[in-house]
């Protein structure tokens, strides 16, 4: 039974990162994708959904019975309010709960003694809602109506679930990776690898210490303790040759996770990467996520461009009164384009029609005869502008304020979180789109980052970038604490769910939260205004605004 296990959890581990050296058995594979399917989608290999009964009687179906939904994909236990629930990955399902790996394991503290589950034990749990010391499982674990090769596909699903420890680790070290795409600015690079080499450093002195003890043989709990190992990825030419550049990298050496990471424009071939093979993309601080099937493993601070142009829409579709129509300046290119595709679709289902796209060459800058054009009408309008601070400079030369024209939104994002150069009464106008701490809370939500970097006499170069990349790696610490011995990349991304929204490290953005299934952290975003005499503060203009 032993060897069929260690059999099943090489297969596992196989399907789900990368490959086989022979092709395996047919049955053995379709044995396992079946088992996946139930535990994951709640379907049978039929294509027919699972049926299952929980208490009093309600009946479930389909992803509604699927096992994930309370165990999660890693299996290795959790809550469901104020209910544990127990682990149920191979390892620790198939052992006796005495066993020193389970009686280590947190999931198991607590719970009743019992023996290693059997076949037959998973069947009548399963079926019947008993355990194998007979007692009744809790009202909220449903009864399943299965046959018996299906709970043979089950069991052969949960053998090699979360069974081995994800590439990337060994018995001494964990690698970690970040990446970096082209056209990064050269200071914020060196911020951002800056803070993750520092906590590096000091995770890996804490680390020295732990394994000291683990050598010494006096505390089983540090057999999880690792030496951590940073790799910047940093890649160059254009987006289509990411991917064969990163594979290569992660060739030469399968890290655990990827921690942050810098890209000033599509981040897709990253995003493509780590969902296909399963590597945690922490917290990357990019402005165009993968917004559209966000996947599984790509966890983002928010949806960035995609966001402020949501929380836009929803300001002016609540202040209609003197808005005419909307003038989109963008550079034409593909994120320009995307953006503006963005607003003007949100728009219009919010019932505003009367909108003006205008592309700018991708390397130009406005002159101030075009901004003279678009904006000379008599009529109301609104002008908004998805552009660099450069590329808006020349408003100010366009003469006189029109006097149709309301404000000027710009994005928070591609303004760098500052505003243009603009003379006052055209400041006056605009509006920032800003999805970040407000610049009045700044220096009170980033003390705690403040006060790491002054600490290791680090200056405090961008606040943007070093906030959240010590996010990023203080969650990934978080997180990693939690794992024990089961080196599972599912689970971590379970922890990091459960603990983004309560980390005592804060990011550039006011409010994280994550749930299960959730991919982006922070939801919403202000409207500051430039209003004269207020000494060069911006000042928030609207509430949070949660699109």
């Amino acid at each position: 039974m032993r060897t069929v296990r260690r059999t099943l959890a090489g297969i596992a581990l196989l399907l789900a990162h990368g490959g086989w050296a022979v092709e395996p058995p047919a049955a053995v594979v379709a044995s396992h994708l079946a088992g996946q399917s139930i535990y994951r989608d709640g379907l049978l290999l039929s294509g027919e959904p699972v049926r299952a009964v929980v208490q009093k009687g309600v009946v479930l179906s389909g992803a509604a019975a699927a096992c994930v939904n309370c165990h999660r994909r890693s299996g290795l236990g959790g809550s469901e309010g104020q209910i544990p629930v127990r682990p149920i990955a191979g390892r620790l399902l198939f052992t006796s709960s005495q066993t020193g790996r389970a009686r280590r394991w947190k999931g198991t503290t607590g719970a009743a003694a019992r023996p290693a589950y059997t076949r037959a034990d998973l069947a009548r749990a399963l079926r019947d809602g008993i355990d194998p010391n007979g007692r009744v499982l809790d009202p909220l674990m449903p009864r399943y109506a299965l046959s018996d090769a299906e709970v043979d596909q089950i069991h052969a699903y949960l053998a090699g679930l979360s069974s081995a420890a994800a590439p990337g680790v060994d018995d001494r070290e964990i690698h970690f990776a970040t990446i970096i795409a082209p056209g990064v600015d050269t200071g914020r690079r060196r911020a951002m690898l800056d803070v993750l080499q520092a906590f590096f450093r000091d995770k890996n002195g804490g680390t020295r210490k732990e394994t000291r003890r683990r050598e010494a043989g006096s505390e089983q709990m540090y057999l999880a303790y690792r030496t951590w190992v940073l790799h910047a990825w940093e890649l160059r030419g254009a987006p289509e040759t990411w991917r064969a550049q990163i594979d290569a990298h992660y060739r030469r050496q399968p890290v655990f996770a990827v921690i942050g990471g810098l890209g000033d424009d599509g981040w897709q071939p990253v995003h493509a990467f780590c969902e296909s093979t399963g590597v945690p993309c922490v917290f990357p601080d990019v402005d165009y996520p993968v917004v559209d099937g966000a996947g599984y493993y790509s966890l983002y601070f928010s949806r960035g461009i995609a966001l402020e142009a949501d929380v836009l829409a929803r300001r002016l579709a609540e202040n209609r009164s003197g808005l005419g129509r909307i003038v989109q300046v963008f550079r034409d290119d593909e994120t320009g384009r995307l953006t503006a595709q963005a607003l003007r679709a949100v728009l219009q289902r919010r019932g505003i029609e009367d909108i003006v796209d205008y592309p700018i060459a991708a390397d130009g800058r406005v002159a101030a005869e075009i901004w003279s054009v678009l904006l000379h009408d008599e009529r109301p309008s609104t002008l908004v502008a998805w552009l660099h601070p450069k590329d808006v400079q020349s408003l100010g030369e366009a003469g006189d304020i029109p006097a149709g024209l309301t404000h000027i939104y710009v994005s928070a994002s591609l303004s760098a979180m500052r505003p243009p150069d603009l003379p006052e009464p055209w400041l006056n106008k605009l509006r920032m789109v800003y999805p970040f701490v407000l610049p009045g809370d700044r220096e009170r939500r980033l003390a705690r980052v403040n006060a790491w970097l002054r600490a290791r006499n680090m200056p405090l170069a961008d606040a943007r970038t070093q906030a959240n990349a010590f996010f990023a790696a203080t969650v990934t610490g978080d997180a990693m604490s939690h794992l024990g011995e089961n080196f599972s990349r599912d689970y971590f991304i379970e922890r990091i769910e459960q603990m983004a929204g309560s980390s005592l490290s804060s990011s550039m953005y006011p409010r994280l939260s994550l749930g299960p299934g959730q991919r982006f952290a922070s939801r919403g975003g202000y409207i500051l205004g430039f209003p004269q005499g207020a000494a060069g503060m911006p000042v928030a203009v609207s509430d949070w605004l949660i699109p």
